[in-house]
């Protein structure tokens, strides 16, 4: 039988502050996750990510020039969670962007059986806290955003959304409701530009 999965997700060093629960079903990839995440998370998408867990890297690129760590890599678009066999509590960690890398703190919350005729519905956002993230930049550098903002009361950082739109960055506005509206057709977008697209 389907599974709902639920994790809690955190940027490291903002998990009060930037985080989600995220519902999923077992069937879907160790990449569907990822991609949930990104989107779930406003990011743009184009770095390279990879997922840890039982010292194994799920990985988004599969390079065996590029295996120096000693970790095995196995192909995250392949394997699926339920394949993980994931205990409550059990924790993964995300790396997104190994330039100016974002970590991602993820803990499985546990689950539950699919309700008939529900599995349209999943990936979801049940809760969360904060905008999200900013791309090209490290989660560090973002805490220090972070801080700023909390120490003045307001924001007055400006970042480029792609395709040269300026916005204006204030962790404290997150709206659940359009996440999940946007949240699919985002996986989407994601999923093909990594598997896909060019």
């Amino acid at each position: 039988m389907t599974k709902v999965l639920t994790f809690k997700v955190g940027i490291e060093g903002l998990e009060n502050k930037i985080w989600r629960k995220i519902e999923i079903t077992d069937k879907k990839t160790v990449a569907d996750l990822a991609y949930t995440i990104l989107a779930a998370f406003d990011s743009l998408a184009y770095h390279l990510y990879d997922i840890e867990y039982k010292n194994k890297i799920y990985d988004s690129w599969i390079s065996i020039e590029d295996d120096y760590s000693g970790i095995p890599k196995l192909n995250a678009t392949t394997t699926s969670l339920n394949e993980l066999e994931l205990k409550e509590q059990d924790k993964l960690e995300m790396k997104y962007d190994f330039g100016s890398t974002t970590t991602f703190k993820i803990t499985y919350l546990g689950s539950r059986n699919l309700e008939k005729g529900a599995g349209r519905h999943y990936p979801y956002i049940i809760d969360g806290a904060g905008r999200g993230m900013i791309d090209d930049i490290s989660d560090f550098e973002l805490k220090e955003i972070v801080d700023d903002i909390d120490k003045k009361g307001y924001s007055n950082y400006n970042f480029t959304a792609g395709y040269e739109r300026k916005i204006k960055y204030d962790y404290r506005d997150f709206d659940i409701k359009s996440n999940n509206i946007l949240l699919k057709g985002l996986i989407s977008e994601i999923k093909y530009k990594y598997e896909i697209g060019e």
